[in-house]
Protein backbone atom coordinates (compact mmCIF):
# COMPACT_ATOMS: atom_id res chain seq x y z
CA UNK A 1 0.00 0.00 0.00
CA UNK A 2 1.30 3.12 -0.64
CA UNK A 3 1.41 6.42 1.45
CA UNK A 4 1.01 9.79 1.09
CA UNK A 5 4.34 10.80 2.65
CA UNK A 6 6.22 8.27 -0.03
CA UNK A 7 3.88 10.29 -2.84
CA UNK A 8 4.91 13.99 -1.31
CA UNK A 9 8.52 13.28 -1.14
CA UNK A 10 8.50 11.69 -4.99
CA UNK A 11 6.39 14.55 -6.85
CA UNK A 12 8.75 17.14 -4.69
CA UNK A 13 11.67 15.33 -6.05
CA UNK A 14 10.44 15.92 -9.78
CA UNK A 15 8.84 19.13 -9.53
CA UNK A 16 12.15 20.75 -9.81
CA UNK A 17 13.56 18.62 -12.47
CA UNK A 18 9.83 19.41 -14.69
CA UNK A 19 10.83 23.02 -14.10
CA UNK A 20 14.22 22.76 -15.30
CA UNK A 21 13.10 21.04 -18.60
CA UNK A 22 10.09 23.75 -19.02
CA UNK A 23 12.34 26.91 -18.60
CA UNK A 24 14.83 25.17 -21.10
CA UNK A 25 12.67 24.56 -23.68
CA UNK A 26 11.25 28.19 -23.34
CA UNK A 27 14.90 29.81 -23.66
CA UNK A 28 15.63 27.46 -26.57
CA UNK A 29 12.61 28.60 -28.44
CA UNK A 30 13.11 31.90 -27.41
CA UNK A 31 16.60 32.04 -28.72
CA UNK A 32 16.67 30.70 -32.44
CA UNK A 33 13.90 33.69 -33.76
CA UNK A 34 16.61 36.42 -31.98
CA UNK A 35 19.11 34.57 -33.44
CA UNK A 36 17.60 34.88 -37.30
CA UNK A 37 16.75 38.43 -36.59
CA UNK A 38 20.17 39.49 -35.95
CA UNK A 39 21.45 37.87 -38.97
CA UNK A 40 18.87 39.56 -40.74
CA UNK A 41 19.73 42.51 -39.58
CA UNK A 42 21.05 45.36 -41.96
CA UNK A 43 24.51 46.13 -42.45
CA UNK A 44 25.01 49.85 -41.76
CA UNK A 45 26.38 52.17 -44.13
CA UNK A 46 29.59 53.54 -42.54
CA UNK A 47 30.98 57.21 -43.96
CA UNK A 48 34.09 58.95 -42.05
CA UNK A 49 35.16 61.90 -42.24
CA UNK A 50 37.54 63.88 -40.00
CA UNK A 51 37.16 66.96 -38.25
CA UNK A 52 40.20 68.60 -36.26
CA UNK A 53 42.21 66.33 -34.14
CA UNK A 54 39.03 63.42 -34.46
CA UNK A 55 37.81 61.13 -36.87
CA UNK A 56 34.36 60.50 -37.30
CA UNK A 57 32.70 57.43 -38.56
CA UNK A 58 28.58 57.60 -38.57
CA UNK A 59 26.48 54.64 -39.25
CA UNK A 60 23.91 55.15 -41.30
CA UNK A 61 20.75 52.32 -42.24
CA UNK A 62 18.30 53.13 -44.52
CA UNK A 63 19.75 56.80 -44.64
CA UNK A 64 19.12 57.36 -40.75
CA UNK A 65 21.77 57.62 -38.48
CA UNK A 66 21.75 55.84 -35.82
CA UNK A 67 25.67 55.91 -34.52
CA UNK A 68 28.39 58.02 -34.25
CA UNK A 69 31.87 56.51 -33.38
CA UNK A 70 34.37 59.33 -32.20
CA UNK A 71 38.17 58.84 -33.02
CA UNK A 72 40.31 60.96 -31.07
CA UNK A 73 44.41 61.22 -31.88
CA UNK A 74 44.70 60.55 -28.54
CA UNK A 75 42.80 58.51 -26.73
CA UNK A 76 40.30 55.73 -26.69
CA UNK A 77 37.44 55.78 -29.39
CA UNK A 78 33.84 55.51 -28.45
CA UNK A 79 30.05 55.52 -29.78
CA UNK A 80 27.11 57.84 -28.95
CA UNK A 81 23.90 56.10 -30.12
CA UNK A 82 20.40 57.22 -31.02
CA UNK A 83 18.25 53.98 -29.72
CA UNK A 84 14.92 55.78 -29.74
CA UNK A 85 15.39 57.79 -33.44
CA UNK A 86 14.83 61.14 -31.35
CA UNK A 87 17.89 62.54 -32.25
CA UNK A 88 19.58 62.41 -29.37
CA UNK A 89 22.84 60.45 -28.79
CA UNK A 90 24.19 59.21 -25.56
CA UNK A 91 27.37 57.79 -25.10
CA UNK A 92 27.47 53.84 -25.34
CA UNK A 93 29.32 51.20 -23.60
CA UNK A 94 29.84 49.63 -26.86
CA UNK A 95 33.73 48.96 -27.59
CA UNK A 96 33.88 48.08 -31.22
CA UNK A 97 31.75 48.20 -34.26
CA UNK A 98 31.41 44.72 -34.15
CA UNK A 99 29.06 45.09 -31.47
CA UNK A 100 26.57 47.70 -32.66
CA UNK A 101 23.25 46.67 -32.97
CA UNK A 102 20.68 48.41 -35.89
CA UNK A 103 17.58 50.28 -33.50
CA UNK A 104 14.23 48.97 -35.23
CA UNK A 105 13.71 52.53 -36.18
CA UNK A 106 16.27 52.50 -37.96
CA UNK A 107 15.17 49.33 -40.19
CA UNK A 108 11.95 50.94 -40.82
CA UNK A 109 12.02 52.49 -44.72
Amino acid sequence: MRTIASSATRSTLTLPRLLAASLLVAVTSLSAPLAVAESDAPKPQVTSRQQDDRTLREYRVNGQLFAIEIIPKSAPSFFLLDSDGNGNFIKSGVKNASQLQVPGWARKK
